[in-house]
C-alpha cells in the first residue's frame, strides 16, 4: 500500500520537474490547494556548490557523503591529482567482487567464444560491472573518464558478432589508456577487434577497399567533421582505408588467439600512399596503419577536436562559444605533454572555467546513467547489499540490475542501455537529447523507485536517517544535505517541509504514516532539479 503512494505523487504533484521546457505546476496540498512550482528550473537558479560538491557532481558520478568528506579535508586540487593517479587508490575490494561474481569480464576471446550462460547474456556482465563501479569505485574520476572515451570510442554491444568482443575491448582499450596517451588509445582502438567488427575494416581488403572504419577514425576519434575538404578530404578516406587494408583479427577456432588481433599481408594494399598530404611509399604491410596513426595524433585538428570535447563534458555544452580560451589552452597541453589525457583533464578541473560552470553555459542535465549512479550514491546504497552474482535472482543484484537494465528497466525507458548506441558517434553529451516530457517522468519514477526500496531490493534511505534528527524542518535539512551536498531555496525547502507534513498525501489513506511522508520528501529530492542539474 505504502508504494501507491509515491506513484501518484509522482505523476500528480512533480510535473515541473527537469528543465526549463516542463517547467509546470508541483502540488503539495490537497487535490484543491493551489499549485506550486519548483522555483529553481535549472542550475542558473539554484544556489552554487561549494567547490567540493561541484566537483564531484562532473568529476565523479555526484557526491556521497564520505567522497565529500575527503575532498573538503584534501582541497579539491590534491584530490583532482590523487584520482589522476588510480593506480595508486586500493580498488581491489571492488575489483575482486566485480571478477569473482562476473567471471565473463576476465575472460578471453577464445574462452568468451566457447562460453554458455543461460541465465544471463555476456553483454549483461559489462553492463552490470559498469554501474557497480560507477556506483562503488574508489577511482571516481577514472570511471567518468572510462566512461567518457567508452562514447568516444562507441560500439554498438548488440550488433551481432561485438558482444563478447566488446567485453574485451573495455578491459583491454579502453580502461588501461582512459587517463594515459591519446596516441596509446588510439592505437589500441585501432587494433581492437571489437571496433574493427563494427566498422567493418574486417570486410577492408586490397582491391575492395571499405572506408568505414577510415572515415569515422577521422570524424569521430581525432580531426573532427571535415568541411570543405578541411582537414581532410573524401581522397584522404579513401587511402587511409587503403592502409589499414588487411587489418583484422585471428578465427582461429579453440586457439589462445582466437578473436585477437590478426594483419593479414595478402589482404593489404602494399601500393604507394598519400595521407593528409603525406606520402606512404609501397610495401609497406602493417606500417601503413601505424603512420596513419601517427599523423592524425600529430594533425592539429585533433587536439581542438580533442579538448573541446573534453571541455563539453566536464563544462558547457557550445564549449568554443562557453570557453574557448580553455578549449584553446587544453589543446596546448595536449601538445605539450604528447597527447597526456590526464594533464588534460587536470588543466580543465583547476580553471577558473570549471569552478564557474555550474550556474553558466545552461547547466549541464545529468545523463540517464548518470543520474541513477548518482541518486545510489547519494541514498548511501551499501555495497555488501549488491554482492554481483548475475544471473541468480536469489541475489539483490540480479534483481538491481534487472529493475536497471531489463526489457522493462529504468534505462530502457530512459533511452540510455550500456554500450548500445546504434551509430559509432555515442551517445549525446548535451542536454537537449535527454529533456523530453516523457524522459522526464521516467526521471521522477527511477527517484521514486530508489526510495521505495525497489531498484536496491529492501533498500530504503528514509529508513536510515540518524535518530537523533527530529521535526520536519531538522528532516528537511538533514535529507536536502545529505541527497544534494548542497541547500535549497527557502521556497524550494518549503515544498520539501510540507511534504514531510503531509501536503499531497490522501488523509484518508489508512496505510499513510509519518515514514511514508519521509519515503516521499526523499523522493521528491531526488526527482527534484537540483538532482537533474550538476
Amino acid at each position: 500500500m505504502g508504494d501507491r503512494n509515491p506513484a501518484r505523487l509522482s505523476r500528480r504533484q512533480l510535473v515541473g520537474l527537469g528543465s526549463r521546457r516542463s517547467r509546470s505546476a508541483v502540488r503539495t496540498r490537497d487535490n484543491d490547494a493551489p499549485p506550486r512550482a519548483w522555483l529553481a528550473a535549472d542550475s542558473a537558479q539554484m544556489p552554487p556548490p561549494d567547490p567540493a560538491v561541484h566537483l564531484l557532481s562532473r568529476a565523479a558520478f555526484g557526491p556521497s557523503a564520505d567522497d565529500l568528506a575527503e575532498v573538503r579535508a584534501m582541497g579539491t586540487t590534491a584530490w583532482i591529482d590523487a584520482q589522476l593517479e588510480p593506480a595508486r587508490i586500493d580498488d581491489s575490494a571492488v575489483e575482486k567482487a566485480v571478477l569473482a561474481g562476473l567471471p565473463t569480464l576476465g575472460m578471453s576471446l577464445n574462452e568468451l567464444s566457447q562460453t554458455t550462460i543461460r541465465t544471463y547474456h555476456i553483454p549483461d556482465a559489462l553492463n552490470a560491472a559498469m554501474f557497480y563501479r560507477q556506483t562503488f569505485s574508489r577511482r571516481r574520476l577514472f570511471e567518468v573518464m572510462v566512461d567518457f572515451w567508452s562514447d568516444h570510442f562507441s560500439i554498438y554491444q548488440l550488433q551481432e558478432g561485438v558482444d563478447y568482443y566488446k567485453t574485451v575491448d573495455d578491459r583491454e582499450t579502453i580502461r588501461p589508456h582512459a587517463l594515459g596517451r591519446f596516441r596509446d588509445l588510439l592505437s589500441a582502438s585501432a587494433h581492437s577487434p571489437a571496433m574493427l567488427i563494427y566498422l567493418n575494416n574486417i570486410e577492408n581488403v586490397k582491391g575492395k577497399p571499405n572506408e568505414n572504419y577510415a572515415r569515422e577514425i577521422m570524424e569521430l576519434h581525432t580531426l573532427g567533421v571535415a568541411v570543405d575538404g578541411v582537414p581532410y578530404t573524401e581522397r584522404d578516406v579513401l587511402e587511409v582505408a587503403r592502409c589499414f587494408t588487411g587489418w583484422t583479427r585471428n578465427l582461429k577456432w579453440q586457439d589462445p588467439v582466437y578473436g585477437t588481433f590478426l594483419f593479414k599481408p595478402q589482404d593489404h594494399d602494399d601500393a604507394p600512399k598519400t595521407v593528409l598530404g603525406h606520402a606512404i611509399p609501397a610495401g609497406g604491410g602493417i606500417q601503413d596503419g601505424l603512420i596513419v596513426l601517427d599523423l592524425l595524433c600529430n594533425h592539429p585538428a585533433t587536439p581542438r577536436f580533442l579538448a573541446a570535447k573534453l571541455v563539453r563534458r566536464f563544462v558547457a555544452d557550445d564549449p568554443e562559444a562557453a570557453a574557448p580560451a580553455l578549449v584553446a589552452h587544453v589543446a596546448d597541453v595536449y601538445r605539450r605533454t604528447d597527447g597526456h589525457i590526464g594533464a588534460m583533464v587536470r588543466a580543465i578541473l583547476t580553471s577558473d572555467d570549471f569552478a564557474g560552470a555550474f550556474g553558466r553555459h545552461g547547466g549541464k542535465l545529468a545523463r540517464p546513467i548518470d543520474l541513477a549512479v548518482r541518486m545510489m550514491r547519494a541514498v548511501g546504497t551499501p555495497r555488501h547489499l549488491l554482492e554481483p552474482a548475475l544471473g541468480d535472482r536469489s541475489m539483490a543484484f540480479t534483481l538491481w540490475y534487472e529493475h536497471l537494465v531489463g526489457y522493462n528497466g529504468h534505462m530502457f525507458k530512459l533511452g540510455q542501455i550500456p554500450f548500445a548506441w546504434l551509430t559509432p558517434d555515442g551517445y549525446p553529451d548535451v542536454n537537449l537529447p535527454w529533456t523530453s516530457a516523457a524522459g522526464m517522468l521516467h526521471r521522477w519514477n527511477l527517484a521514486f523507485a530508489i526510495a521505495r526500496g525497489s531498484t536496491v531490493p529492501g533498500y530504503r534511505p528514509h529508513e536510515h536517517r540518524p535518530d537523533n534528527v527530529v521535526g520536519a524542518d531538522a528532516i528537511a535539512d538533514h535529507w536536502i544535505l545529505t541527497l544534494l551536498g548542497r541547500p535549497m531555496l527557502a521556497e524550494d525547502r518549503a515544498i520539501v517541509v510540507d511534504c514531510l507534513n503531509g501536503a499531497g498525501a490522501d488523509p484518508n489513506d489508512p496505510g499513510r504514516s509519518a515514514g511514508q511522508d519521509e519515503l516521499r520528501a526523499v523522493a521528491l529530492i531526488l526527482a527534484s532539479p537540483y538532482m537533474q542539474w550538476k
